[in-house]
């Protein structure tokens, strides 16, 4: 497969960001309007009321006027800021005491200058009420008194925008790559996600492969619980591995949060690529990392095994600037995103090599022989040969591959054993079939099962109850 070049994420990114978007607004078709000008992607829409297993599409909702006063004078205009109404706010117009207004601003004082993003009534209308956001530099000038509040919220019917993108390979099989999209103007949760996805589709596009690629964005758990609500179960059935990209452009290490069950092959490829293809690489168990839709692919009758990877520092707070008006462009570093890509890329070449080794042969070969020319040099206390660091890894792998030509063992379970990376290990591997002393059969992702039904649940089903 071809080597990436520079693919540009930030430019992407500048483009995606200033889109005030959310689970159901307007600016979401300008956001996948500019998307499709990267990608063909074909949107699905969910109109509001839409209800599933407890999850009800919002309705369309916007700020209209957001003003706190004291004595005729104006003080703050949450309005001029996509965060400065907690979303999906109800209307308010009143006077209030400190203590009372107090109770319905949103502030961080370790972030004095930050709009905080106030998202949870949403997914729990039922608890909704009115909020406000204010940076604390502004609200600890505020002080005992009366203040005249004017907030006025607007509810339409509207449709929830997913949207997605196939790369058709030789194969049915799928692998999903999957990203949110609504955040108003984060740039690290998760457009900068989103750009990755779509810049690894856009090189996927020059590549041909045995796995079909299917790209998923919408907004978080969902634009995934409707997508999947639709989604014919023979389509379930080729979807053999994914996974969410999420904060890829802050410092800290690539995070891998496992599937559920732990121990899939989309687990051992992403580990093996962020182990070898990052800095630095952190492994957690499930739903430890920072949280998302891996959720809503692995629910029971879906059950993908869905790998999570971010670079979330501590699973309640992800980044210092989380869900925070300061998770802006300036916060991005462009190498983390480029690492972050390389991840995704050197997982997908993974994916494609991977292949089950078969012997052509029996006996030991001697691999020095110009006829081969396979040997590995490795140190020798009689003679200074100028060998790379880890000669030794290759010398001992060098004594063990042929054993692993068993018709069992993959390449990448070589990479893993001896602690090599894949690329390197693919391309010795492959100098022994050139030579035609093995075999090499792809090892593709077989699917887990999908978990049937009950049978109480079947007949109800059929009842249409």
């Amino acid at each position: 497969m071809s080597v990436a070049a520079d693919p540009k994420i930030l430019l992407l990114l500048g483009d995606l960001f200033p889109y005030a978007t959310g689970i159901v607004t307007p600016e979401n078709d300008a956001l996948f309007a500019r998307l499709q000008q990267e990608l063909p992607i074909t949107l699905h829409r969910y109109p509001s009321g839409a209800a599933f297993n407890g999850w009800t599409v919002p309705q369309s909702w916007r700020a209209e006027r957001a003003t706190v006063s004291r004595d005729g004078r104006l003080l703050f205009d949450a309005g001029a800021h996509p965060l400065g109404v907690a979303a999906y706010s109800k209307s308010f117009q009143g006077v209030v005491d400190f203590d009372t207004l107090q109770a319905h601003v949103v502030t961080k004082p370790e972030l004095p200058s930050a709009f905080v993003y106030h998202c949870s009534w949403p997914y729990r209308p039922w608890q909704a009420d009115w909020a406000i956001s204010i940076p604390y530099d502004v609200f600890r000038t505020f002080g005992p008194g009366s203040y005249e509040v004017d907030l006025r919220t607007v509810f339409e019917p509207g449709t929830m925008i997913v949207g997605d993108f196939e790369h058709r390979g030789a194969s049915n099989r799928t692998i999903v790559f999957n990203a949110h999209t609504c955040h108003p103007r984060q740039a690290n949760d998760d457009m900068a996600g989103v750009a990755v996805l779509v810049r690894l589709f856009q090189w996927l596009q020059t590549e041909r492969t045995y796995y079909s690629y299917r790209l998923v964005l919408g907004p978080e758990h969902f634009g995934t619980v409707f997508y999947l609500r639709d989604r014919p179960h023979a389509e379930l059935e080729k979807m053999v591995g994914g996974a969410f990209a999420e904060m890829p452009g802050t410092s800290g290490p690539v995070k891998l949060a496992s599937t559920f069950l732990g121990a899939q092959p989309i687990d051992q490829v992403f580990r093996h690529a962020a182990r070898f293809y990052s800095r630095a690489a952190v492994n957690v168990p499930w739903r430890q990392g920072a949280g998302n839709d891996e959720t809503v692919w692995e629910a029971p009758g879906y059950e993908v095994p869905f790998v999570e990877v971010s670079r979330s520092l501590d699973l309640l707070r992800p980044f210092p600037e989380y869900h925070t008006s300061l998770d802006d462009l300036d916060l991005i570093d462009d190498a983390q995103l480029v690492e972050f890509f390389e991840v995704f890329r050197r997982a997908v070449e993974i994916l494609e090599h991977n292949a089950v080794m078969h012997r052509r042969f029996t006996g030991l070969m001697c691999l020095s022989n110009p006829i081969y020319d396979l040997y590995q040099e490795r140190p020798d206390p009689a003679i200074e040969k100028h060998l790379d660091a880890d000669s030794e890894k290759w010398g001992y792998l060098a004594d063990c591959l042929l054993r692993y030509f068993d018709g069992a063992t993959t390449i990448l379970d070589v990479a893993d054993r001896h602690d090599l990376p894949f690329d390197r290990v693919h391309r010795y591997v492959q100098a022994f079939a050139d030579k035609g002393l093995v075999d090499l059969e792809h090892a593709p992702i077989r699917r887990v099962p999908i978990s049937p039904l009950g049978a109480h649940e079947i007949a109800r089903a059929k009842a249409g109850v």
